[in-house]
């Protein structure tokens, strides 16, 4: 029987799948590091201080770990569902590393895809779904 985390992450992963060319292990949806809390924080405000840009990716963006190759892709949200529109990057897994920061709420990560360059991306953990991002994090990780 599949569980409920299972279950979500197949949700994204056959969401993602018919936009790779390999299979896919893991995927999350993730903002820009900083952007959730500014977007929060100008809505506040009444709009003042809208959020800038951490990175050339998306924003939102889709990332997708493959066996051996890490995608990104711009999407739209749909329901519990999500319409992929158009990648925007790939990676060779093996040059790709990831540090994370885990606080209350959220999960800050930054992916490096190269030694100048550098994504800081977030997903928000605050309604159970550690246990989700945890899942997609150890996809990075290759155990040979």
């Amino acid at each position: 029987m599949e569980t409920k985390l299972q279950k979500q992450m197949a949700i994204m992963v056959d969401a993602v799948q018919p936009h790779c060319d390999e299979p896919i292990v893991a995927a999350m949806t993730c903002s820009h590091a900083g952007s959730m809390g500014s977007t929060l924080l100008s809505k506040f405000m009444g709009g003042a201080g809208a959020p800038g840009k951490s990175c050339d990716l998306p924003n939102p963006v889709f990332i997708a770990v493959g066996a051996g190759t890490v995608y990104a892709f711009a999407y739209k949200p749909r329901g519990f569902k999500f319409k992929i529109k158009k990648e925007a990057a790939r990676w060779p897994l093996d040059k790709v590393s990831v540090e994370v920061e885990e606080a209350t709420t959220m999960v800050t990560f930054i992916m490096t895809v190269a030694p100048d360059q550098s994504y800081p991306l977030e997903v928000p953990v605050a309604f159970g779904g550690r246990d989700l991002v945890d899942v997609f994090l150890n996809s990075f990780v290759r155990v040979f």
